[in-house]
């Protein structure tokens, strides 16, 4: 006997029931095959008591706990009479032939009230639900559990009674069913998953997660089932969307178990399996960690020793003093990192504290130890470049690195590396062609390099335990920032230390390291550790060792005079560690042979005559640099001219632009400089200053001469390198220091350098490049205009990404006028379109539709013959339509659907054919969603598709994110609340990876969509947090109005449901007054709650006033979603005189034409119950 039969015939027996009915949803009940109607139950009461009943059985509910419930201001004899009135109806409803007087089979008179008695003549769908549940969970053969559990998730169509939201009586039973539907998703995902269907498993979490985001057990199974399915990218991706999503809703982080989980995945211990079926995957994961390790197979190779010490003048001074307490904790946390169990510290201190020197003696440690040193400094010309320094040592890391050992890290984490280390893109096996890549967003890409960042790191570090130092983070970017933040959070199971340091003073001139250093201190407060002074007796020690020392080059002094002269150097110096070491440099020099030692003294006896010490905050005071300049003229003159050359190069540098920048021979001046310790040579054959001040010392006293052309020399020496691609921010920074006669170039590069930033997310710092580059391009008016449009496009696109409107607007005005002014009509429509676009996308439609009539006006008053793209011309008739003025007048007629003109056939090609593609994409969206809102949902999505496409080749996050939102609408209208919810996320996730303000604007769309899909579903706290979240946005008020309201007017609705009505008028009323600023979906929303107010309260007239405004906005601008919406409260309702038949069928007739079955079936559906009530 088949499975399928013999549960059938256990359940149903040889009679069918008479009587069906069906509490997941809305309550049905259907008779002997025909639905009962509203008109049936005669008495709501009737209804109330059935399910009441129904959600006690089998036990009895007393006659007081009935009234209690359904007539709470009641006298107890009226309430006593209506209730056996409300009993008899019920009874006649399930019953309608039951003799009068006789007793009723199904609703029983039962001590101390009435029981609902399901005999086999009525089925019931919770009861079967249950029965379903119950019996899976006895039976052993996973074939016939999961059909057991597919059966009662099919019948769970919607959560228990959702009608009766916040019923107190039914509560407790809806989340007890709400929770076993849920347990039974995963159950059936674990079986699909156990056969190797990892497709439908993750479909199955994936359909947990859209009805309860804050499920965390579901987000742990759909991790697991990723990652033994392969995709340990999205894994990963599900984890980062737990911990936000908890962390927003919640203000929690995930548990340990989820915690657990996650740093199995990263260490690659969840074993890959075979798949039964192939699931479809969107887009390759960047990182697919393969089972038990971080590694690919060929990582049986040892991993190489090797050593990266950090820049510092090693040879000097040989002694170690004054840190003992310092290195005993950086000892302690080394020795724990051996051990696996990753560890941190940041050193904090002023500029020459020692911070250097204190992590080269541990890192030095380290090394002896075996251990992989990495080590890399920020460095000030390159605060704008993400990801500089990581980018600077992993670079020399694998210079160093065989080929084999390379290939067998990680491949898909090693090429998001080659994005920022392009020498790694030759050493790397060719990837196959990936479809979906092309999806990825811009601040997704960013999100997935970091993670690639990371998963190189513990991959190394898996091989072989690390020491990884970061120095300088006071000129460390966001993006190198936000990768340590990371690489903090998962480091606790690996043998990896991981050092940072930073000048405390500078640290309120970096937002992004305050912020760093603040979430640190909250993770582990001892993990900071202060580099303070010297003290007195260290600075005598280090001078007694230093001159006692018995390599020859210093004479014998008498210890009286060893003591003076450290108490003179601590005096000048106040045990600044850099100080002391140069005043020892200093001492070296004088006392070496065949000088006396007289003008050391000199110097030093200042402190004799009264003159004060330089105070703890003066750093390069007078007397140190006096110091250091004594040295640097005591330098033969080929060795002073290599100085300062290296002094206007600014940074580690290699020997190839040191040679190709010098005028001379450089050779024998750098070795003097090197034997003299104002340069240190870096294993990967780079060379750097001994500390940076000396370097700024030296710059500060060049002339401005010497300054000009030492800057031209370099940065012609960095283009004739090759360097324009890689460098152009630093080429344009030499340049426009070379004088007046380089602006050009200065500009031109500062342009790539723009565009460059653009390209790697750097938003805010691409702003700054191209305001540098129009500055000057303002004063060379023999430049070419293609600079200009070149730096305001970018510029534009630069505050799309940061979601600025004001930026956005003055930008693209700006570019108007430079199009109207050279007479490109191309760039002037495409930037009319784009600032149109961008306007509304960023919630100033007031402004937007200002801008849409001057389009419209360019277009008309053109005095030539120019072609225009149909696509422009389509897309303004319809969005005129949509934003045309509210009629505020009721003229008392309820208006029929206003069907919309056919769209353009294939929009994408005619755009491109006019527009460049960065233009095309922002018109492009604008036409799916006039198309969408216009219920051409087919034809909207295939374009939005596209516009994902062609946003992110031209590196657009925003516009993509928007897209995303939209396609996320479209899945909703076709009833695909998965799909819905999911692209809903992608678009968040795209917003979310942009720190700041910036993030969060870009995701107010989706957060407010996900608040009206929280509210349709009945989760009013979620609905009101998301709302509340978007209303209270930390920016002017006068900015993102259309965002505010539409928030106001789901704050409204929350009210209402919950029956606040006053509340919800004074907020519904406030938003839809603004007859601009508003969204149609959100303003249709507003009127309707309005015209159930006035219903609730018995106000028709004034009800049908806002249901006549509702239908003629919808009607008249082809707004299908908001007209169907429309008519359901219409059907509800049922207001006198309205042709509703009529109204639905001019709705119909169009969704026919258009083949949208969901809409027909809604629309025919509203009809027929209309005509059945």
């Amino acid at each position: 006997m088949s499975q399928t039969k013999l549960i059938d015939e256990q359940r149903s027996g040889a009679n069918q029931p008479r009587i069906r009915i069906y509490t997941f949803g809305a309550l049905q009940v259907v008779r002997d095959g025909i639905a009962v109607t509203e008109g049936d139950w005669h008495t709501r009461q009737a209804r109330q008591l059935l399910k009441i009943l129904i959600t006690e059985r089998p036990r009895a509910v007393s006659t007081d706990a009935l009234i209690e419930i359904l007539w709470p201001t009641s006298t107890p004899h009226a309430a006593a009479t209506t209730l056996r009135s409300a009993i008899n109806a019920l009874r006649n409803v399930l019953e309608p032939d039951r003799p009068n007087r006789a007793p009723s089979r199904y609703i029983v008179t039962k001590t101390p009230g009435y029981a609902f008695h399901l005999t086999p003549e009525v089925w019931l769908d919770v009861e079967e639900f249950e029965h379903l549940l119950n019996r899976a969970q006895q039976t052993a053969d996973p074939a016939l559990r999961l059909q057991l559990l597919d059966r009662a998730i099919e019948l769970y169509k919607d959560d228990y009674l959702i009608t009766d939201l916040y019923a107190d009586w039914l509560q407790v039973e809806r989340e007890r069913l709400r929770e076993r539907y849920f347990s039974a998703l995963l159950q059936a995902a674990e079986i699909h998953a156990e056969a190797g269907r990892y497709s439908e498993a993750i479909s199955l979490c994936r359909r947990l997660l859209a009805q309860d985001e804050v499920r965390e057990n579901a987000y742990q199974a759909l991790m697991r089932f990723q990652a033994e399915s392969g995709d340990s990218a999205g894994a990963l991706l599900t984890y980062e969307r737990c911990r936000t999503v908890l962390s927003e809703e919640l203000g929690a982080d995930p548990s340990p178990l989820t915690q657990h989980l996650h740093q199995q995945i990263l260490k690659g211990e969840i074993e890959t399996r075979p798949l039964f079926t192939s699931p479809l995957v969107m887009r390759p994961p960047v990182e697919v960690i393969p089972p038990a390790s971080f590694v690919n197979e060929q990582s049986s190779l040892d991993l190489p020793p090797c050593t990266l010490l950090t820049a510092f003048d090693a040879g000097f001074p040989s002694a170690f003093v004054g840190r003992e307490r310092e290195m005993a904790i950086l000892q302690e946390r080394l020795e724990r990192a051996l051990t696996g169990r990753g560890e941190w510290v940041v050193l904090y201190g002023e500029a020459g504290a020692g911070k250097t020197r204190l992590a080269h003696q541990l890192l030095s440690e380290a090394a002896n130890r075996s251990m992989t040193v990495i080590s890399a400094a920020c460095q000030l010309l390159e605060r704008d470049l993400p990801f500089g320094p990581l980018a600077d040592a992993f670079a020399r890391y694998f210079y160093a690195l065989p080929d084999a050992n390379v290939r067998a890290l990680p491949t898909g984490a090693l090429n998001a590396l080659a994005q920022i280390i392009p020498s790694l893109q030759d050493r790397l096996p060719p990837l196959p062609t990936a479809t979906g890549d092309s999806s990825l967003g811009g601040e997704e890409n960013r999100q997935r390099l970091i993670d690639g960042i990371v998963t190189t790191v513990m991959a190394l570090a898996s091989l072989r335990p690390m020491a990884l130092f970061i120095d300088d983070l006071q000129w460390a970017d966001p993006d190198t920032l936000t990768t340590l933040n990371r690489l903090i959070l998962r480091i606790s199971d690996l043998p990896l230390f991981l050092l940072m340091a930073y000048r405390s003073e500078e640290l309120s001139e970096n937002e992004a390291l305050a912020a760093f250093v603040h979430a640190v201190h909250r993770l582990q407060r001892d993990a900071q550790v202060p580099v303070p002074r010297f003290t007195r007796q260290h600075v005598q020690t280090l001078v007694q060792l230093h001159l006692s020392r018995a390599d020859g080059r210093s004479p014998e002094l008498d210890p009286t005079e060893t003591v003076r002269i450290g108490e003179l150097i601590y005096e000048t110096t106040q045990g600044n560690a850099l100080f002391v070491a140069e005043a020892l440099h200093d001492l070296d020099e004088r006392l070496s042979p065949g000088s006396g030692h007289r003008p050391l003294h000199t110097l030093l006896n200042e402190a004799d005559e009264g003159h004060s010490p330089a105070s703890p905050p003066q750093l390069r005071s007078q007397r140190i640099q006096e110091l250091i300049m004594e040295r640097v003229e005591r330098l033969p003159t080929e060795a002073r001219a290599v100085l300062n050359l290296c002094a206007v190069i600014g940074r580690d540098f290699s020997l190839d632009l040191l040679e190709s920048a010098a005028t001379f021979d450089p050779l024998s001046g750098l070795e003097m400089l090197l034997e003299r310790k104002f340069l240190i040579e870096r294993p990967d054959e780079r060379i750097d200053f001994a500390h940076h001040l000396v370097r700024q010392t030296v710059y500060d006293r060049l002339s401005l001469l010497q300054r000009r052309r030492l800057h031209l020399a370099v940065a012609e020496a960095l283009v004739d390198l090759g360097q324009e691609s890689n460098n152009p921010g630093e080429i344009a920074f030499h340049y426009s220091c070379a004088g007046g006669s380089h602006r050009l170039q200065a500009a031109h590069y500062s342009i790539k350098a723009g565009e460059k930033l653009l390209q790697t997310y750097g938003f805010r710092q691409a702003i700054e490049a191209f305001d540098r580059s129009l500055k000057l391009l303002e004063s060379l008016p023999e430049a070419s205009p293609e600079l200009t449009r070149r730096a305001l496009q970018g510029r534009g696109m630069a505050f799309e990404g940061l979601f600025d409107p004001q930026g956005v607007t003055e930008t693209y005005r700006r570019l108007q006028n430079w199009a109207r002014r050279h007479g490109d009509r191309t760039l002037m429509l495409a930037t009319y379109s784009r600032l149109t676009t961008m306007l509304g996308l960023l919630g100033q439609q007031a402004e937007s539709n200002q801008v849409l009539d001057e389009f419209l006006d360019a277009i008309l008053s053109a005095d030539t013959d120019a072609p225009i793209p149909r696509v422009l011309l389509d897309l303004l008739e319809r969005r005129s339509r949509i934003y045309a003025p509210v009629e505020q007048e009721d003229d008392g007629a309820w208006t029929r659907y206003r069907p919309a003109p056919l769209p353009i056939a294939h929009p994408e090609q005619d755009l491109l054919h006019f527009l460049e593609p960065v233009h095309a994409v922002v018109p492009l969206f604008e036409y799916g969603w006039v198309l969408l809102v216009q219920g051409q949902v087919g034809e909207a999505t295939r374009v939005l598709e596209a516009v994902v496409d062609l946003a992110t080749e031209t590196n657009q996050p925003s516009i993509a994110s928007a897209a995303y939102h939209q396609l996320a609408l479209t899945a909703r209208i076709l009833g695909d609340i998965e799909q819905s919810q999911a692209l809903n996320e992608e678009s968040i996730a795209i917003n979310r990876a942009v720190a700041g303000v910036a993030g969060e604007l870009g995701s107010m769309w989706p957060r407010i969509s996900s608040g009206f899909l929280a509210l349709q579903a009945g989760r009013l706290d979620e609905a009101e947090r998301r709302f509340r979240r978007v209303a209270e946005m930390p920016v002017d008020a006068a900015l993102f109005r259309v965002y505010r309201n539409s928030a106001e007017i789901g704050l409204g609705l929350v009210a209402l449901t919950r029956g606040q009505y006053d509340l919800a008028q004074r907020l519904l009323l406030a938003a839809q007054a603004d007859q601009t600023n508003f969204y149609p979906y959100t303003y249709v929303q507003a009127l309707i709650g309005l015209a159930r107010i006035e219903h609730f309260r018995g106000a028709t007239e004034a009800r049908d006033r806002w249901l006549h405004k509702a239908l003629r906005f919808a009607g008249e601008r082809s707004l299908l979603e908001e007209y169907i919406l429309v008519l359901v409260e219409l059907a509800q309702m049922n207001p006198a005189g309205a042709p509703i038949n009529e109204l639905i069928d001019s709705a119909l007739d169009y969704a026919q034409s258009i083949r949208l079955e969901s809409a027909l079936d809604t629309l025919q559906t509203l009809r027929h119950q209309h005509a059945a009530g």
